[in-house]
């Protein structure tokens, strides 16, 4: 937001050094972000007249003006600008005078002609990059005055960052009032306006989606004058809050926008119909805008419309085929409060941004309607005459007088202060807010309510925030909150996350973070689009809460794929989402990937990760809560290859998953190479461990025995383990895998396993005859539990 400091000040009652208003303002929520003077420096600089004007007689471009400049004699100054005239006012730089760029005006020759000074052009002067001529200054200019004085050059430019919540302060009116807030300088009230219309209506409106469109005002002026020049001063502003003067009536709309907030459009009201109407747009519907571009409406745009077609996309941009010319002779003036949810993002689906659309989408004040038609109305009629009709209006809008309580106890409390009543009622009373005030068990309570123009004022906080504001941020004492602390007890049973971490990270893994959303194509080939999805998602491929950690994971690793990565191992623990009948439970889970080789490059090893090894990166995680571990092949999950994956129990419960990515998934996901291997386990189940509890070591020597069996080519080791232990043997200390066989000298879909078997006695020294006893015992149970004998 641009404005202009004098522009300001003429809606307060005293003056105000920049400096110190930049600072209010910034300290307050509303960052200056710059402050630049709207001229440069020059200086030598009058208002002339230009009395008489000969041809130069030997440059046919040329003229020779003698100017008026309110010395004792006329000035003689040659001049080419193509806007010349007899009795022009015009700016004249004087002999000595110094204009911007450092260029100083001297006595000079054109053409053996003297010239005793330079008539200026704006670009000449630096208010404009366009050069198209002299300045033409008005009529009322007096002659010899210093052209700085009578353009009020002597004036800054501030522009003020706003928070999409201060729509309030979109309008040099509205930074006004907030000024008078933060400082003793008193607002100025509007201007009282009094019209009288001399012509019936000779259209109507009508607002068939009130809740888009609560309030519509119009007014058509007749018999104006399109091609009247828009005046200096109203020039002046725009060009200092940023905007260029296109024509008179298109310059009171954006003025009025300026000044007030309000958003209005003009309508040539001889190419509109009897009847005008705020409407949803219809399939297919076309417009042809402002710039000349035709698009084809979208479902649940806001328009503008006659009978026959739209005139304009609500709140945001009008129609070519309804717009102000200097051949208009008749307006029909809009003046309408539009819902934000309304216009909210319609700008952006057609490529656009206006000043109307990012105030409407912010809020503008529904009560401002019909004093910015009144006000606009009487600035046409000031500057380009014209008669008025009536106004008429659609007006839906039912005020609900939102009240927000507010203690004085919960006040201080919150900002570390002692605030009396009356402070935080001078306060909100500054801010046009209106109170009651009423004590209750000895604190004082406030029911407020907030002005139409405040639409962020809702609870309790946000009024708290407004006392903070206006008092000052930098004034609030530093307190560091009191709190007391207690320690926490840790079990020794819980294995701390971070533990978790560094064990994989000590393996060769890298933690990664991402979202905790997923694009619905990864929650469909995952887990069959049954995700929860986002009401209002950063993007498309961010809209869906994920169920689990792979596909992220996957997400990540492909990226790292396309960069030329061919080592990848990295591992993430985050929050799960699962569908729920009211609230989605949430889980956290700990998961992983590898790809590529085990350890980075070297002379000495070749290994790449596979499932065994993946397999004993998880162990290394489970193995630290001390629980016996085994796995289960899995064949229902759809993205893990069906021969190389498995569930993952612990003391019989299931805690998590391990496999190769299926190919199908490889395939969809455009990833080509080996499968990477990935695991997901779920925390809460694995962060639990036995607490390990002193034993002696046995004097006495252990013993070892190796046994081969045969069984079914499908038969685990797991549950060759699994029958080993069902024995129940209490001498056996461990069994270890150490080969596997299958080929020549076997039957047909057989397979030879092999088993090392530790014994050990706490109390004696164990003997042939208890072994041979032991070891008739454990192969009888894996005859009896695995079908598994004794290899010849």
């Amino acid at each position: 937001m641009k404005f202009s400091h004098r522009w300001l000040e003429s809606y307060l009652d005293q003056t105000l050094d920049i400096d110190v208003l930049s600072e209010k303002l910034t300290a307050a929520g509303l960052e200056v972000d710059s402050i630049e003077a709207v001229a440069p420096e020059f200086n030598g600089v009058v208002v002339g007249e230009i009395k008489k004007i000969d041809k130069h007689p030997d440059a046919d471009k040329l003229n020779i003006c003698q100017v008026d400049v309110g010395d004792d004699e006329l000035l003689t100054i040659v001049c080419g600008a193509p806007n010349v005239y007899s009795g022009m006012k015009a700016p004249v730089a004087k002999i000595g005078a110094s204009l911007p760029y450092d260029f100083k005006i001297k006595k000079s020759t054109l053409r053996a002609q003297e010239s005793y000074g330079m008539m200026c052009s704006q670009k000449e002067l630096g208010l404009s990059e366009e050069n198209e001529g002299l300045m033409d200054l008005p009529q009322d200019a007096r002659v010899g005055e210093d052209i700085r004085d009578y353009l009020q050059l002597d004036d800054h430019v501030i522009e003020v960052d706003l928070t999409p919540n201060r729509a309030d302060c979109s309008s040099v009116y509205g930074i006004a009032r907030e000024v008078s807030a933060l400082t003793e300088a008193k607002l100025l009230p509007l201007t009282e306006i009094k019209l009288t219309a001399t012509k019936k209506a000779d259209k109507q409106v009508i607002s068939e989606t009130p809740e888009n469109c609560p309030r519509y005002f119009g007014q058509t002026i007749y018999n104006i004058n399109a091609k009247v020049q828009t005046p200096l001063w109203m020039k002046e502003r725009l060009r200092r809050s940023g905007l260029r003067s296109i024509s008179a009536i298109v310059d009171i709309t954006n003025y009025v926008l300026l000044e007030l907030g309000q958003p209005m459009h003009a309508f040539d009201a001889d190419k509109v119909g009897s009847s005008i109407y705020a409407r949803m747009a219809k399939d297919n519907e076309k417009i042809t805008l402002l710039d000349e571009t035709e698009i084809t409406l979208k479902p649940g745009t806001l328009v503008i419309a006659d009978a026959h077609h739209a005139l304009a996309i609500a709140g945001v941009i009008g129609g070519l085929n309804s717009a102000v010319t200097t051949e208009t002779r008749n307006i029909f003036l809009e003046s309408a409060y539009f819902a934000p949810v309304a216009i909210a993002g319609k700008a952006r689906q057609y490529g656009l941004h206006t000043d109307s659309s990012h105030r409407f989408e912010r809020g503008v004040d529904p009560k401002l309607c019909q004093y910015a038609i009144d006000y606009a109305a009487a600035l046409v009629v000031e500057i380009a005459g014209g008669e008025l009709g009536e106004i008429v209006c659609a007006d839906h809008y039912d005020e609900i007088a939102l009240e927000i309580p507010l203690r004085l106890s919960k006040l201080n409390s919150i900002l570390g202060m002692n605030f009396s009543a009356d402070f935080v009622e001078a306060v909100l009373t500054a801010l046009k807010m209106s109170l009651t005030r009423v004590t209750a068990n000895g604190d004082v309570i406030w029911q407020v309510s907030a002005p139409s123009y405040r639409f962020d004022m809702i609870i309790e906080e946000d009024l708290i925030e407004e006392v903070g504001r206006i008092y000052g941020y930098q004034n609030l004492p530093m307190n560091l909150p009191q709190m007391s602390l207690m320690p926490q007890h840790v079990s020794e049973q819980t294995i701390a996350l971070a533990t978790l971490k560094s064990t994989l990270v000590n393996r060769g893994y890298h933690e990664v973070i991402n979202y905790s959303f997923i694009d619905p194509k990864l929650d469909e080939l995952f887990f069959g689009m049954a995700g929860l999805s986002l009401q209002n998602p950063i993007s498309q491929d961010m809209s869906i809460m994920r169920q689990g950690l792979i596909p992220s994971l996957v997400s990540t690793f492909k990226t790292n794929l396309n960069r030329q990565q061919s080592r990848i191992r990295i591992f993430e623990e985050g929050v799960c989402f699962q569908p729920a009948e009211k609230l989605a439970h949430e889980y956290s889970h700990f998961a992983g990937l590898a790809y590529g080789s085990i350890n980075p490059l070297n002379w000495q090893e070749k290994s790449i990760s596979d499932f065994y090894s993946v397999k004993a990166d998880v162990e290394a995680l489970l193995q630290l809560n001390k629980h016996a571990i085994h796995y289960i092949p899995c064949e229902d999950i759809d993205w893990l290859h069906p021969g190389q994956s498995a569930y993952i129990y612990q003391s019989g419960e299931k805690v998590g998953v391990i496999g190769a990515l299926h190919p199908n998934v490889m395939s969809v996901l455009q990833i080509k190479g080996k499968a990477p291997i990935v695991f997901e386990l779920q925390t809460s189940k694995i962060s639990n461990k036995h607490i390990a509890k002193f034993m002696a070591i046995s004097k006495y020597p252990s013993v070892s025995r190796d046994i081969a069996v045969t069984v079914d080519r499908h038969t685990t080791a797991q549950s060759l383990v699994d029958a080993v232990n069902k024995a129940d043997v209490q001498q056996l200390n461990q069994v270890d895998l150490f080969d596997v066989y299958q080929g020549d000298n076997l039957p047909e879909n057989k397979k030879s396993i092999a088993l090392n078997l530790t014994f050990q006695d706490n109390t004696k020294t164990l003997t042939d005859e208890v072994m041979s006893e032991v070891m008739a015992k454990i192969l009888t149970s894996l005859k009896t539990h695995a079908n598994a004998s004794l290899r010849e």
